[in-house]
């Protein structure tokens, strides 16, 4: 009677055992894509029946060879007609949506497989040969060591660079982008940081940009660049970025500060020789001070606020490591009041110790700088976090395996061509303006940021802790700062003066790029506020992409949402997360029409 039931339960096991088989089988040949991110958690022997092996032999040298996976080809390359109703099993099989469980499940059938074959190997061996304990113990060792390896994955970190598509940049970003780029294959998120903080260096306190509503910002970059100290040649970054945008400017600045120096000194000289009659007279030389658009990354806060008083314009901030401004920042309330009112451009007014005051009506200040992941973290503290001051920050969050090996090899980076527009950007929009250049959205423009605007910030409110929403807002308006940006580069580049020409609105496809920039950062952003998760920094814990998705899908009044404004307004959620989502079975698609949604299951 035991015996009986043990055979029945056996074959109930084998029964179940194939069917799981044919399924996950069944997905590959229904979905290609399920097979590309999936045949690597697969061995042919992970598979009981051997025909089962052999069709996955085929599928992976298919694809190995980037033919279709499909019935056809299959059959081809088996070439035997014995296996064919087998196959017709695994057609008639219902492709399944969670194949990550289906997956885990053939794992632990093949190890429990293995098991069984290592006893009965060691028993055998045991019975009929003189195999020493020790040895039999050694090969046992060895055995169950592969055994707990077999699908293991490598602790390696993997690298996190976004693949981001360059075709979606206008010409000048494209441009510069890729050619800083490949000085050592940068992540796109690093390049855009530094470019995009010096471009707005540039201009400054120049030119401001409106929606036409309700917001009128300057281009005020704040960059922080995360990246092991040892890796990918960050300062190299920077001095080909500054050549680029700068040329030669802040350089002949300096020369002409030293000449009038220079003069300065001797007409004090002749000064101090006059008679106080004389002197009645005369008016005392003004010591000259120099013009700036990179601005000193060292002394005080007050000389910090002095420079802008005499170049009120503003420029930008290099910091070779952002650690001890941060730290500064934390232990000197005034100073962070200070910069806050930098970014927010509001009006300084700061007290002298020895008396009389700098007044600076139009502070306009960029700050890029350099850290490790230690160092930010043990920089940064909750309050930071919680007040919004770091949501100020752009991030580029990037590790070790983001780079490849420093190499020495030859540039061709069309460094001439980009002085040029720089060049032709200063001149443009004159480095003494004494008012900025008001540039507004074009009708059609406008239209489109609202939209997207008010679904993405529903979306945020719908989905979002506090301290996330904080930085979704902040971000909210870097997209109208890249589309000042690169409106006026992207002219200059053609060499057209649009101040001059009064071409003041600023088409569709700027604001398109401003938004498609701003997601950029919306994920190196999310990266990061994981990172502070991790590390107890966030004081609200953060929903999964599952979380939001599902919260986000609720609070619609059809329960449903497409891909498209999913992958657009959720934090942290992507194509590819979707897919997942869907394989665990947790959501599903639903198409109505020729629109496709995503809804709960």
């Amino acid at each position: 009677m035991n015996s009986n039931t043990d055979k029945q339960n056996i074959q109930s096991d084998v029964t179940s055992t194939l069917n799981v088989e044919r399924a996950v089988l069944s997905s590959f040949l229904f979905n290609s894509n399920t097979f590309d991110k999936m045949h690597d958690s697969l061995k042919p022997e992970t598979f009981f029946m051997e025909t089962h092996q052999m069709i996955f032999k085929s599928m992976l040298k298919l694809h190995k060879e980037e033919k279709p996976i499909d019935e056809e080809f299959i059959k081809k390359d088996i070439n035997d007609s014995r296996h064919e109703n087998v196959l017709i099993d695994i057609l008639s099989a219902n492709p399944i949506t969670n194949l990550s469980a289906y997956i885990k499940s053939m794992q632990e059938d093949h190890i429990k497989r293995e098991m069984l074959r290592i006893s009965s190997s060691l028993a055998q061996n045991a019975r009929t040969t003189t195999l020493s304990a020790s040895s039999g113990i050694e090969k046992l060792n060895s055995e169950l060591l592969k055994l707990n390896n077999l699908y293991k994955t490598k602790n390696k970190k993997s690298s996190n660079k976004m693949e981001i598509d360059v075709s979606k940049f206008t010409p000048f970003i494209k441009s510069i982008v890729q050619d800083l780029a490949q000085i050592n294959d940068y992540p796109i998120s690093m390049v855009l940081s530094t470019v995009l903080t010096s471009m707005g260096g540039l201009i400054g306190g120049r030119a401001q940009i409106t929606n036409n509503v309700n917001l009128t910002v300057y281009p005020i970059i704040w960059s922080i660049v995360i990246a092991p100290s040892s890796a990918g040649a960050k300062s190299t970054l920077y001095k080909y970025t500054k050549k680029c945008i700068f040329g030669n400017l802040q350089t002949d600045f300096y020369d002409e500060y030293e000449k009038k120096t220079e003069q300065y000194e001797l007409d004090k000289k002749n000064f101090r020789e006059l008679s106080k009659d004389d002197k009645k007279n005369e008016i005392e030389p003004d010591k000259p001070e120099p013009k700036l658009l990179i601005f000193q990354n060292d002394g005080t806060p007050e000389a910090k606020i002095k420079s802008l008083q005499e170049n009120q314009n503003g420029g930008i901030i290099y910091y070779d490591e952002m650690r001890s401004e941060l730290e500064r920042t934390n232990n000197d309330r005034s100073y962070k009041a200070t910069k806050t009112s930098i970014f927010d451009v509001e009006l300084i007014h700061k007290r002298l110790v020895n008396g009389g005051s700098i007044i600076v009506k139009r502070p306009v200040l960029s700050e890029i700088g350099l850290i490790t992941e230690q160092w930010l973290l043990e920089a940064t503290n909750k309050n930071d976090i919680a007040s919004g001051f770091m949501a100020r920050y752009l991030f580029s969050y990037n590790i070790r395996a983001d780079f490849k090996p420093l190499q020495i090899k030859p540039l061709h980076i069309k460094t001439s061509i980009y002085e040029e527009v720089g060049n032709f950007v200063i001149n443009m929009l004159e480095f003494d303006r004494k008012e900025p250049v008001l540039f507004k959205l074009s009708k059609e423009a406008e239209n489109h940021f609202t939209l997207w605007f008010n679904e993405y910030s529903e979306s945020a409110h719908d989905t979002e802790t506090d301290e996330e929403l904080t930085a979704t807002y902040r971000l909210s308006t870097y997209a109208l700062k890249f589309a000042l940006m690169s409106y006026i580069f992207n002219n200059a580049y053609e060499k057209l003066d649009v101040v001059n020409s009064k071409l003041i609105e600023i088409p569709l496809e700027y604001i398109e790029e401003g938004i498609f920039i701003m997601n950029i950062f919306t994920e190196e952003s999310n990266k990061v506020l994981q990172l502070f998760q991790k590390n107890k920094l966030l004081n609200f814990k953060i929903d999964s992409v599952a979380e939001k998705l599902l919260k986000k899908i609720r609070a619609t009044k059809e329960k449903r949402i497409t891909k498209s404004s999913a992958t657009n307004n959720i934090r942290g959620l992507n194509k590819e997360k979707i897919d997942e989502l869907i394989e665990q079975g947790i959501f599903k698609l639903e198409k109505v029409e020729k629109t496709t949604f995503i809804i709960e299951c």
